[in-house]
């Protein structure tokens, strides 16, 4: 029913931790991603910002929220995580943070949702192949 009423779809991109290699400080260089899985959700879209910093213009979006209905996580068996990429209207963005405290009548027993708060991230500094069939 829900996925009825909600018609915007978003890819999500999970990282594959068994093959990402870090260095000494814990960072990774490359972020393998597993094939992107299409889902439903509202959004709450920020301002697209335009700064200039000598080397041209630079696009900023910092505060976009992707919130997701905990059932159809649930059923599909995938759950967002921070440091997921989230395609949307051809652009890209990472999840930085999470935030599952959203309870009905303050009953743990009625949390409903995900909601994940991310930034736009430049094509470049993904491992992302986009399939066209």
């Amino acid at each position: 029913m829900v996925a009825d009423v909600i018609d915007v779809s978003v890819v999500l991109y999970k990282i594959i931790l068994d093959t990402v290699a870090v260095n000494i400080y814990g960072e990774a260089t490359t972020k393998p991603r597993y094939k992107g899985i299409s889902l439903e959700c509202i959004i709450k879209y920020a301002k697209v910002t335009a700064t200039s910093e000598g080397f041209g213009m630079d696009a900023n979006q910092n505060d976009v929220e992707f919130r997701f209905v905990r059932k159809l996580l649930h059923d599909v068996d995938v759950y967002p995580e921070v440091g997921d990429i989230v395609g949307y209207n051809g652009n890209y963005y990472e999840i930085h943070n999470i935030n599952e405290a959203q309870l009905v009548a303050s009953r743990p027993e009625y949390n409903q949702s995900v909601i994940c708060e991310a930034h736009l991230t430049r094509l470049s500094s993904l491992d992302i192949e986009e399939t066209h069939i």
